[in-house]
């Protein structure tokens, strides 16, 4: 094995043994922004927590697991962002998050 593929594995476990804060603190930028800042599809869509006048209870599938968000990529805190939108005729962006 490549001494670049080792330093790599090694700073990969590294960092996968760190908490929260402690890997915080490696960030470059602290101005960062957590995912659960951003709503969900369902949080930004409906007015005051409600929908269609009663309380919102139960899961509300797709629309509780995905959020947009318009801004700058390079400050969400997210392990991996997966760009398949060259071979689409639209943009098609993909954030995984720890």
């Amino acid at each position: 094995m490549s001494k670049k593929k080792k330093d790599w594995k090694t700073e990969k476990e590294r960092l996968l043994r760190l908490d929260r804060e402690e890997r915080r603190k490696e960030y470059r930028r602290q101005d960062y922004i957590s995912l659960d800042k951003i709503p969900s599809w369902r949080e930004e869509n409906r007015p005051n927590g409600k929908e269609d006048g009663k309380e919102l209870t139960g899961g509300g599938g797709l629309s509780d697991k995905v959020s947009l968000y318009k801004g700058d990529i390079t400050v969400l805190e997210v392990d991996v962002i997966v760009n398949a939108g060259k071979d689409l005729p639209f943009d098609l962006s993909m954030v995984f998050a720890a």
